[in-house]
């Protein structure tokens, strides 16, 4: 069944960014029409659902300044990165704060700690010598914001995924949706979109094999950064790759953001340190690489030496606020944080693309919108603000909330599209067109295969073929096993689509990693072929977009210029990678053999071929 609506912003993922944004369009304009979509349930959605510890990047006089924001974000990214943004991020950041109080009905002093002047307490992190990080008692925050949008009056739309952001002329116009539950699609005619739809964390595979883990949240995989792409906005730094440290067997967050500031650090069984702090940056997962790499892992998270009220502080945050899955896990396996080396970590096992986390997604300005007329973009999925975690999602939420309700207020309701209902059981027939497939190949596998291949050829050290391979094997996987894929309900071919998102992403990695011929960001753009950044490189994005004649197009460009002169480089340096494993078996004057083989010959032509048929070129008319 077909559903056609009309809306003045259409909110694309209910996560921390997507809830915000609905909340400060409302209060730019209460008769705004605003429909918030989202694969899930709003209340329980996106990389926070689970509530949340802290904002992990946040300026908050008199402890730290916008220009504090701004020194961390143009050291950690190297110089890649647009100041303006970054200062406008740290500047909104008290009123952030504020509403976020005040949303969850939680007074000063009780969702955050305070100081004894009733300023807020902040902690070191962060590699600079500035309090960035705010701890936060945060585990109803999800379903208030939830609670909050609701109250707005916007229509929110559960379970009902954007597969397209549709564009007239250049501008936006509509989104094309789909209820996996009802099977019901929805034409959505819009005069701007606030993309918010996380990072693209399925891109990877763990060792493990596990098809799902639970450090994004599972619906991640790269659609916003795909929409966005098709729709004609500019993304950047596909290259910087988001290697995460995680807790082993788990899949989920090693929590070391939680443990880290209340004094804990991670070592390997002969109690070196992987680094000086605990920041997730590219110079730390050097670290992390190097032990492993020097056959000196596993690493740990090291909490035992804390006293026991520190320990409970810990536990309550990571088995509540962050999974309450972990402190299953820890149980089941008879972990201790009191005990030496209980916590064990895995390092880099799966690869994605982040803003937030990272330094890859669309390209945004200081009021989060793109190149494309009436979409903005906020949160994991936006690579105008980097690093900038939940504290980013929130601030830049509701900054473009605003920007897209009063953009939306200054157009034209959209046209009416011709032929609206052929274009829309065309698009459906496409989409369905692995459940009506009878046989085929299952969801899981090929998305197996794929996220196996990113990870095979894409995780760093980086190498050119491997890179070349990974874009071949993106693009083989699109032709040959799309469309054999079979899907069994709505929730698998939900999946199906999915995988068209990882292989689109995939390729972005693989291509931007090449274009950017040196190595930046530590481990996170390693190329063993150019182990060094180059100058000509510094405060340079590689930009990717859609060319007119359906390819992917990249280019250098320059950022912005900068404002504030702060250092441009981290702490680590690339090591020498070329080892003396000692001589090799010498090959005497006898090592020889045939130049022929008539014996093989001979048995091959008493079959009547010299090559099987199998690899034999056809012969043309």
């Amino acid at each position: 069944m077909y559903h056609v609506k009309q809306a003045d912003l259409v909110i694309i993922g209910s996560g921390a960014a997507g809830t915000m944004s609905a909340i400060y369009a409302h209060r730019v304009d209460p008769k705004l029409k605003v429909v918030v979509l989202d694969k899930s349930k709003m209340e329980t959605s996106g990389g926070a659902g689970r509530g949340m510890d802290a904002l992990n990047t946040v300026a908050l006089p008199p402890y730290s300044q916008p220009e504090d924001v701004v020194e961390l974000l143009t050291k950690v990214t190297e110089g890649v990165l647009d100041q303006d943004v970054a200062y406008r991020f740290g500047e909104v950041c008290p009123r952030m704060v504020a509403d976020l109080e005040q949303i969850m009905d939680r007074g000063k002093g009780d969702l955050f700690p305070v100081d004894e002047d009733g300023n807020y307490q902040l902690l070191y992190l962060h590699p600079i010598n500035k309090p960035l990080l705010l701890p936060m008692d945060g585990e109803e925050m999800k379903r208030a914001l939830a609670h909050a949008v609701r109250e707005t009056g916007a229509e929110v739309m559960d379970r009902t995924p954007a597969l397209k952001i549709i564009t007239s002329d250049g501008k936006v116009c509509g989104v094309l949706a789909v209820n996996i539950r009802t099977g019901h699609y929805y034409y959505i005619k819009t005069k701007a979109v606030c993309l918010t739809t996380g990072a693209a964390g399925r891109m990877g595979l763990s060792s493990s094999g596990y098809l799902a883990g639970t450090y994004e949240f599972p619906g991640c995989s790269g659609d916003g950064y795909t929409m966005a792409y098709e729709a004609g906005a500019e993304l950047v730094n596909m290259e910087c790759f988001q290697a995460n440290t995680l807790l082993k067997d788990h899949q989920g967050p090693s929590c070391g953001y939680v443990a880290a500031p209340r004094g804990a650090y991670t070592i390997n069984p002969w109690e070196q340190r992987t680094w000086s702090h605990g920041y997730s940056s590219g110079d730390s997962k050097m670290g992390s690489w190097k032990r492993f790499a020097q056959g000196k892992g596993p690493i740990y998270l090291k909490m035992d030496h804390l006293p026991e009220e520190m320990i409970q502080i810990i536990e309550k945050i990571q088995w509540g606020n962050e999974r309450t899955s972990r402190g299953l896990f820890h149980h089941g396996r008879q972990q201790d944080y009191r005990n030496a080396n209980a916590v064990e970590l895995a390092f880099a096992e799966e690869i994605g693309v982040c803003g937030g986390h990272s330094s890859s997604g669309v390209l945004s300005d200081v009021d989060g919108a793109t190149c494309v007329p009436g979409l903005y973009v906020a949160g994991d999925v936006d690579g105008g603000l980097p690093h900038s975690y939940l504290g980013g999602a929130l601030a830049m939420g509701g900054i473009i909330g605003e920007a897209a309700a009063h953009f939306a207020a200054g157009v034209p309701e959209p046209a009416q599209r011709s032929g609206l209902k052929a274009w829309l059981r065309k698009e459906a027939e496409e989409f369905e067109a692995p459940l009506r497939r009878e046989g085929g190949l299952p969801t899981t596998l090929v998305e197996y295969k794929a996220r196996t291949r990113v990870q095979y050829y894409l995780k760093p050290p980086k190498n050119p073929v491997f890179m070349e391979k990974a874009a071949w094997w993106m693009e083989r996987i699109r032709q040959e096993d799309l469309p054999q894929i079979q899907a069994v309900d709505m929730h698998d071919l939900l999946k199906a689509h999915e995988i068209k998102s990882i292989l689109r992403v995939g390729e972005m990695m693989a291509r931007s990693s090449l274009f950017r011929d040196e190595s930046r960001w530590g481990y996170q753009h390693w190329r063993t072929d150019l182990p060094a950044k180059k100058p000509e490189w510094d405060r340079a994005w590689v930009v990717i977009k859609k060319g007119p004649e359906g390819g992917m197009e990249l280019e250098k460009r320059p950022v912005p210029g900068y404002k504030w002169d702060y250092p441009t480089a981290m702490e680590y340096a690339y090591p020498d990678l070329e080892f003396d494993t000692g001589p090799m078996f010498e090959k005497g004057p006898e090592w020889k053999n045939p130049t022929d083989d008539p014996w093989m010959k001979k048995h091959l032509d008493a079959q009547g071929m010299a090559t099987p048929r199998l690899f034999m070129p056809k012969e043309e008319d």
